[in-house]
């Protein structure tokens, strides 16, 4: 009796775990099938006229401080109308790091309503470009050197525009420019103009006057000089005939001399 009951348990037991497998195997392709139902239903969806973006309007942009929405939009070339599923947030992100003044950026895809949401960091323009030619500036360079049109910024940013200006060089901004930036901007002395006209020969209009430094070897140096100009803010006083001064040479920070109108070289006096 006691094997029979063994042997009926054994087929019970069977026929329990072939049962579990049936309910496992059609819980499987149930979940199959709503998954394959959900992604049907979303590329259904997002092919469907109203699941586009078809307008710059519908990119929304966020975390600009001084570039105005349209220069972002403008960048991001987005030809309309264009299906949610064919744009490539991250193809748009490289350009923008690429080609604006932004120092970083993320862009995401919505639904609902269907728009794009361009979050970015925005770089601030450090100064003017001046060309002798023009008598207002029409671009700002940013502090990576990086030339942007006045047009791009906010309104805000353009009536207060940065004091420092730029006379930059025939090719490029200025050889060195994010350094040469990072000294003027902590420098002692207050410095207006940054002429990069002549490469062998990076002048500063400055608030003593005229200071030329020869050409522009590394931060390091420009610093030095910095500091020793600082340290002749004075001059005039000690000057019979300051107003004979053409400008300051500083291209040796250890032994500055004043050049003057007359091509004379002053040495600088104790």
């Amino acid at each position: 009796m006691q094997q029979s009951a063994s042997k009926e348990q054994v087929k019970q037991r069977r026929r329990q775990l072939r049962q579990q497998r049936r309910v496992r195997a059609v819980k499987s392709l149930w979940r199959l099938s709503c998954m394959g139902g959900i992604f049907a239903g979303v590329v259904w969806v997002s092919t469907q006229a109203n699941w586009q973006i078809s307008k710059p309007e519908q990119v929304w942009i966020e975390g600009n401080n001084y570039l105005n929405d349209d220069t972002i939009r403008s960048i991001l070339a987005i030809s309309y109308p264009k299906l949610m599923m064919e744009i490539a947030p991250a193809q748009l992100t490289e350009q923008l790091l690429d080609r604006a003044s932004i120092s970083t950026a993320r862009i995401d895809r919505s639904l609902l309503p269907p728009h794009l949401l361009v979050r970015v960091q925005d770089l601030p323009p450090v100064a003017r470009i001046m060309v002798d030619e023009q008598p207002e500036p029409q671009e700002f360079v940013d502090e990576r050197g990086r030339k942007v049109s006045i047009s791009s910024y906010r309104t805000a940013v353009v009536q207060s525009p940065p004091r420092l200006q730029l006379r930059p060089a025939q090719r490029g901004i200025c050889p060195g420019w994010t350094q040469i930036y990072r000294a003027v901007r902590t420098s002692p002395v207050l410095v207006g103009i940054v002429d990069c006209r002549d490469p062998q020969n990076l002048t500063l209009q400055t608030e003593i006057g005229e200071v030329r430094l020869g050409s522009f070897r590394n931060e390091s140096v420009l610093s030095s000089q910095l500091q020793q100009l600082d340290r002749l803010r004075n001059w005039r006083s000690s000057m019979p005939h300051p107003e004979q001064v053409n400008y300051l040479d500083l291209e040796n920070p250890d032994a500055p001399f004043f050049q003057t109108k007359s091509q004379k070289t002053i040495p600088k006096l104790p």
